[in-house]
C-alpha cells in the first residue's frame, strides 16, 4: 500500500495543476494508466536485481550499490540518494494532506503545517521504535485505507452511479497551441507520473528484514502491481464517471463522498476524509521507514557518511530517520509547491531508471551470478524502454516546470555525489592518508561538472535573455539542457568510473611491465636520442588486460596491449592536445563575453536604480508642495479673520461667523497633521487601539451628527440602514468614528449638492464567523478603472488634483490599515466615472473645550472706497476675504469660479479682482486671460493661490495678472494691496505693482 496512494495527490496536479502550471485535465485519467504500464514493465527486473542482494536493506537503489560498484561507486551513491530525495517531499506532502483531512474534521483551529509536523514526528518516533512496532502500526492503516479503496470503486459501480460516457471522455489541456503543447503536456504529466513507480519499489525497501524474503518478496511486488491498478485504474475511471473532471483537481477528502455515499450514506463524507487521511499516512510512514534505510545501506557500504549507518537499539537507522524528517518538515513548512515536487521527481526518475540500467547490465556482464527470481524473457528490456520513456518525459514535460527546476533537481541530485566525495575524504583521513587524492578519476568527474555548471549558467542566461515571445527558442533551448543535464549524469559518472576502472587494469599490468617492456621502450627512446640507431629496440611481451567494454575505452586498452605500435600516434595525440588548448581558449572567450554581459547588465541595474531614486525625489518634492498647499489654504480665512474681528471690535454676529469658519479651517489643518502622525504611528507600530465594547448605532450616528452640517448644507440626500437587532462592536470608538468620517468626508467632497450618501449595515456569516458588513456608497464622481487598484495606497488622490479638492491622499491609506488593525477589511467599487463609488467595511461583531482667545484691538486702517471682486471655489475663504474688504470700506462681491466671475465682473464692473488659480473647470490662469481679452487692463487683477513655489508666481504673472499673493495673505499685505490700487501713501502704486511682474521675489 505505501505506493499506490500516490495517485490521490497526482490528481490535483494532473487535473488543474498549480499556480503558472497548467495540469492535464481529464486526460490524466489515461496518463495515469500509461505511467502504471511502465512501472509494470520495470517491476520484473526490480525484482530480479534486489533477490540477488537479499540481505540488503533500502529496495532497488540500495541494491545498485552492488550492481555499479565494478562500474562507477559514485553512480552507486547518487542513485540512491536520488531516490531518496524523491521520496522526502512525499512525506511532508502526504502528512499536509493528512492534517488537512484532520483539520477540517476535527482540529479546524490548529495551523495546518503544526498538525503536518506532528504527524511527521508521530511516525518518526514510531520508526525509531523498530520495524515490528511500524508494522503493527502499518497494518491497520493499510488494511482501512484498502478497504475504503474498494468501497469507493465498486459502490457507485453497483449502485449504478457512473456515467460510463463521461469516465471514457478525456480532454487534454495544453499549455499552448499545436502538436507540440500536445506533446509537452502529456510528457510534463507522464513525467510526473513517475510516482506511480513506489506502488511496487517501496514493496522491496525491508528485503533484509523480512522473513523467508525469495517467496514474500515477489509476493509483495505482484500484490503492490494488483493494489495500484485499483488506485491508478479503477478508482480514477470510477470516480470520473461519478464526479466529473472539476471536482477530481480540488481537495478529494471534500469530493469523494458521492462515491461513499451509496453505502454510507450520510457518513458519506466522514467516510471520504477517512480513506484520504488513512492513505496519506502511507506516504508518510514509507520514507520514513523505507527511503531512509536507503542511506543507511549506502552509509554500510562505504558511500555516504558514516553518522548514516547509526542504529538505534531496536535496529532502526535513527540518524538517516531523523534527517528524513527533517527535510520532510522542511519541505512542508514551503508548502511542497509543484515545482519542488517536480524537482524530487526528477532525481527520483534517476533513483528508479537506473536500476533498470542495473540489471540489463549485469544481465550483460554477470549472466553466471546466482539469481533466486529470474525475470521473464523480454521484461528485462521493457523495464530499460521504460527507463528511456522516463527521460523522454522528463526532457520534454519541463517545458511546463521551468529550467531552474531542472537546475535545482540537479543540485539534489549531486549532493549525493558531494556526501559521496566527504565520505572518501574522511575515510582517507581515517587511515592517516591525504584527504584529497589526485586521481584520474576525480579529474574526469570534476571537469564534467564544471561543464555541467557552466553549460547551466549559459542556458540560463539564454532563456532569461529571450523575449517572451520567442516561446518556441525558449522551450527549445530548455529541452536541450535537459538533455545536456541528463548526458552529463552519464558522462560525468559513468564514463569517469569506467574510465577510471580501465586505468587501474591499465596501471597495474604497467607495474608488472615496467621491468620488461616499458624499460626496454625508455631504453631505445634514449637511445633515439642519442641517435644511437643499434640500441633502438626492444623486447616486446604484451600480457593481455581484460577489455571490460566494447567502445573507444576497450580500444585503449586494446592499445596498451599492442603498445609498440602505438608510438606511430603520438602526432595524433598532440593534435588532440592542439584541439584541446584551442577549446579551452574558446571557453574562456565565451566566459568572458558572459562576463561581459553581465556587468552591462549590472551597470544597467544601476542606471534604474539612480532613476528611481530620481523618481522618489520628485515624488518628495510634489507631497511636500501638496502638503504646503493644503496648510495654506485654511490659513486664508484664519489669517483675514482675525484682521476682520480687529477691525470691527465688538461685533458678536460677525465675530461668530468668523470664528465658525476659522474652526472649520484649524479643524481640517489638525486632521491633516493628525493623519499624518497617524500614518507614521501605524507605520512604526506605536498606535494602540483602546477597544470597547459599544453599540453600532452609536458610533455611526457620533460620525454622521459631526457631518450634519455639512450634508445640510450640500441639500444631501442621506439615509441610515441598520439592522433590527442590536449590534455590538468591539473596536476603539474614536478610530472607528475616525474611519466612518473619513468616508464621509470623501462622500461630501466628491458628491454634488443634491446628491444621495447612503450608509447600509447587516450582518453575514463568514467561515462560521458573524460579520458585520458596512456599506457606504454616494452618487458622486465615482472612480476611474486605473485608478482603483491604487486607491488605498499612501499619497493616492486620483481625481483629486484636477479637480482641485482638499486631502493629501492618505485618508483612505489610513483607513484601511485602522480596519485592519480591528480585524476587518475594507475595499472599494466603482461603476465608473461619474457614476458613484462604494466602499464596503467587513468587521466581526461581538453579541476638551479649549481656553479663550484674547483678541488685541486692531489698529485703523485706510478706507477703501472700491468695488472688488473675490473668485474662490473655498467659500470661506472668499468670504474672510469679502468680510475683511467690507470691515475696510470697500464694496465686495464673490463668486465661486471662473463662469460665474466674468458674469460678475460684467456687471459689477469691479476696480479690483482677486483671483484664486486653482479652481474647478476654469482656473485662475484661464479666467485672468478672459479678463484681459475682454475688459483689457482697467481691471488690477490679484492672483491667490495655495502653492507658494516662486515659478508659479512667475507664471502668475506672466499669464496677466497684476500682482500675487500666496496664502494665507497677511491682512495688511493685503490691505496695502488694495490700498494701492487708489494710490494709498501705505502702499505701492498701481504701476510698481506691475513692473514687480517681472521682478524676482
Amino acid at each position: 500500500m505505501g505506493g499506490s496512494n500516490q495517485s490521490l495527490f497526482l490528481l490535483a496536479a494532473l487535473f488543474v495543476g498549480q499556480g503558472s502550471i497548467p495540469g492535464q485535465g481529464s486526460a490524466a485519467v489515461p496518463l495515469l494508466i500509461a505511467g502504471l504500464l511502465l512501472s509494470w514493465a520495470a517491476a520484473p527486473g526490480w525484482t530480479e536485481l534486489i533477490m540477488m542482494w537479499p540481505n540488503r536493506v533500502g529496495g532497488i537503489s540500495g541494491a545498485c550499490s552492488e550492481a555499479f560498484r565494478p562500474y562507477n561507486p559514485v553512480l552507486s551513491a547518487l542513485t540512491g540518494f536520488c531516490y531518496w530525495w524523491g521520496w522526502v517531499p512525499t512525506c511532508g506532502l502526504t502528512a499536509i494532506m493528512s492534517a488537512s483531512a484532520i483539520q477540517q474534521w476535527y482540529l479546524p483551529g490548529v495551523r495546518l503545517e503544526i498538525l503536518a509536523t506532528c504527524i511527521v514526528a508521530f511516525f518518526t518516533i514510531v520508526n525509531l521504535c523498530g520495524i515490528r512496532w511500524t508494522v503493527r502500526l502499518a497494518t491497520p492503516i493499510a488494511a482501512m485505507s484498502a478497504g475504503l479503496a474498494f468501497v469507493s470503486a465498486l459502490a457507485p459501480v453497483i449502485s449504478g452511479r457512473v456515467d460510463w460516457v463521461q469516465a471514457s471522455t478525456f480532454h487534454l489541456n495544453t499549455p499552448f497551441s499545436g502538436w507540440f503543447g500536445s506533446v509537452t503536456s502529456l510528457m510534463a504529466g507522464l513525467y510526473l507520473i513517475g510516482f506511480a513507480a513506489p506502488a511496487f519499489e517501496a514493496a522491496s525497501c525491508h528485503v533484509g528484514e523480512t522473513i523467508n524474503p525469495n517467496r514474500n518478496v515477489p509476493r509483495a511486488m505482484l500484490a503492490s502491481g494488483l493494489m495500484a491498478a485499483v488506485y491508478f485504474i479503477i478508482l480514477p475511471i470510477v470516480w470520473l464517471g461519478v464526479l466529473g473532471p472539476e471536482p477530481l483537481g480540488k481537495d478529494l477528502a471534500l469530493v469523494l463522498g458521492p462515491t461513499f455515499a451509496p453505502l454510507f450514506g450520510s457518513s458519506a463524507k466522514a467516510a471520504a476524509i477517512a480513506f484520504m487521511m488513512f492513505n496519506m499516512f502511507h506516504g508518510t510512514l514509507q520514507p520514513l521507514a523505507g527511503a531512509a534505510r536507503t542511506l543507511s545501506q549506502l552509509a554500510d557500504d562505504g558511500l555516504l557518511p558514516r553518522a548514516l549507518s547509526l542504529r538505534a537499539p531496536t535496529d532502526t537507522p535513527w540518524v538517516a530517520t531523523l534527517v528524513t524528517a527533517g527535510w520532510a518538515t522542511l519541505f512542508l513548512w514551503l508548502g511542497d509547491p509543484i515545482w519542488l515536487i517536480a524537482a524530487a521527481n526528477f532525481t527520483y526518475l534517476i533513483g528508479i531508471c537506473m536500476p533498470s540500467v542495473a540489471v540489463w547490465l549485469l544481465r550483460r556482464d554477470a549472466p553466471d551470478m546466482p539469481r533466486p527470481y529470474r525475470a521473464p524473457r523480454g521484461t528485462i528490456i521493457a523495464g530499460v524502454f521504460a527507463a528511456a520513456a522516463w527521460m523522454i518525459a522528463a526532457m520534454l514535460g519541463f517545458e511546463q516546470f521551468g529550467i531552474s527546476t531542472v537546475m535545482f533537481g540537479l543540485a539534489m541530485a549531486y549532493s549525493g555525489a558531494a556526501l559521496y566525495a566527504w565520505r572518501k575524504f574522511s575515510d582517507r583521513r581515517r587511515a592517516g592518508l591525504p584527504g584529497v587524492k589526485s586521481t584520474l578519476h576525480l579529474k574526469l568527474t570534476g571537469a564534467m561538472l564544471t561543464v555541467l555548471v557552466l553549460d547551466s549558467a549559459g542556458y540560463l542566461l539564454a532563456v532569461t535573455s529571450l523575449p517572451p515571445s520567442d516561446n518556441a527558442l525558449v522551450d527549445g533551448l530548455q529541452d536541450i539542457f535537459v538533455a545536456v543535464a541528463m548526458l552529463t549524469i552519464s558522462v560525468g559518472l559513468v564514463l569517469p568510473g569506467i574510465i577510471a576502472r580501465s586505468a587501474i587494469e591499465v596501471r597495474d599490468a604497467a607495474r608488472r611491465l615496467s621491468s620488461g617492456i616499458l624499460r626496454d621502450f625508455s631504453t631505445a627512446m634514449a637511445a633515439l636520442g642519442r641517435g644511437d640507431l643499434d640500441s633502438v629496440h626492444a623486447s616486446v611481451k604484451i600480457i593481455p588486460v581484460k577489455i571490460q567494454s566494447h567502445d573507444e575505452l576497450g580500444e585503449m586498452v586494446e592499445s596498451f596491449n599492442l603498445l609498440q605500435n602505438e608510438v606511430g600516434k603520438a602526432e595524433h595525440g598532440l593534435h588532440k592536445a592542439r584541439e584541446g588548448l584551442r577549446t579551452a581558449r574558446a571557453q574562456l572567450s565565451a566566459a568572458y563575453a558572459d562576463l561581459e554581459v553581465k556587468v552591462e547588465e549590472r551597470t544597467q541595474s544601476l542606471r534604474e536604480s539612480e532613476e528611481r531614486l530620481r523618481d522618489a525625489d520628485r515624488q518628495k518634492d510634489e507631497f511636500i508642495a501638496t502638503l504646503a498647499h493644503e496648510l495654506r489654504n485654511p490659513l486664508v480665512p484664519i489669517r483675514i479673520g482675525l484682521a476682520t474681528i480687529r477691525q470691527l471690535g465688538n461685533a458678536p454676529g460677525t465675530i461668530t461667523e468668523v470664528s465658525g469658519m476659522m474652526e472649520r479651517q484649524l479643524g481640517h489643518m489638525v486632521r491633516l497633521i493628525d493623519d499624518l502622525l497617524d500614518v507614521s504611528r501605524i507605520t512604526t507600530g506605536k498606535i494602540q487601539l483602546r477597544r470597547q465594547h459599544l453599540s453600532l448605532e452609536a458610533l455611526l450616528n457620533a460620525a454622521v451628527e459631526a457631518h450634519q452640517a455639512q450634508i445640510d448644507a450640500g441639500r444631501i440626500d442621506f439615509s441610515l440602514d441598520l439592522p433590527a437587532e442590536n449590534v455590538v462592536l468591539d473596536v476603539d470608538p474614536t478610530r472607528f468614528v475616525q474611519v466612518i468620517s473619513n468616508l464621509l468626508d470623501n462622500a461630501l467632497k466628491y458628491t454634488e449638492p443634491g446628491g444621495q450618501i447612503r450608509i447600509d449595515a447587516k450582518l453575514t456569516q463568514d467561515s462560521e464567523r458573524p460579520m458585520l458588513v458596512l456599506k457606504l456608497s454616494d452618487s458622486g464622481v465615482g472612480i476611474t478603472a486605473t485608478l482603483l487598484p491604487q486607491i488605498f495606497e499612501p499619497f493616492t488622490r486620483g481625481d483629486a488634483e484636477a479637480r482641485h479638492t482638499q486631502g493629501l491622499g492618505i485618508g483612505l491609506a489610513l483607513t484601511r490599515r485602522l480596519i485592519e488593525m480591528h480585524g476587518g477589511s475594507i475595499d472599494a467599487h466603482s461603476k465608473g466615472s461619474n457614476l458613484g463609488s462604494e466602499f464596503t467595511i467587513r468587521l466581526p461583531i461581538v453579541n476638551d473645550i479649549p481656553a479663550a482667545v484674547s483678541v488685541q484691538p486692531c489698529p485703523k486702517v485706510t478706507k477703501i472706497n472700491r468695488r472688488i471682486a473675490v473668485i474662490d471655489d473655498d467659500a470661506d475663504v472668499a468670504k474672510s476675504i469679502a468680510r475683511y474688504i467690507s470691515v475696510l470700506g470697500g464694496e465686495p462681491r464673490i463668486a465661486h469660479n471662473g463662469e460665474d466671475g466674468l458674469a460678475l465682473i460684467r456687471d459689477f464692473r469691479p476696480d479690483v479682482v482677486v483671483l484664486d488659480i486653482g479652481m474647478p473647470g476654469m482656473d485662475g490662469i484661464e479666467t485672468c486671460q478672459r479678463i484681459r481679452k475682454e475688459f483689457g487692463s482697467e481691471v488690477f487683477v490679484v492672483a491667490m493661490t495655495g502653492w507658494g513655489k516662486e515659478e508659479d508666481k512667475q507664471a502668475a504673472l506672466s499669464a496677466g495678472f497684476d500682482a500675487h499673493l500666496t496664502k494665507p495673505p497677511q491682512p495688511e499685505e493685503l490691505m496695502q494691496l488694495l490700498a494701492g490700487v487708489q494710490a494709498s501713501p501705505c502702499a505701492a502704486s498701481h504701476a510698481e505693482l506691475v513692473a514687480e511682474r517681472h521682478e524676482p521675489s
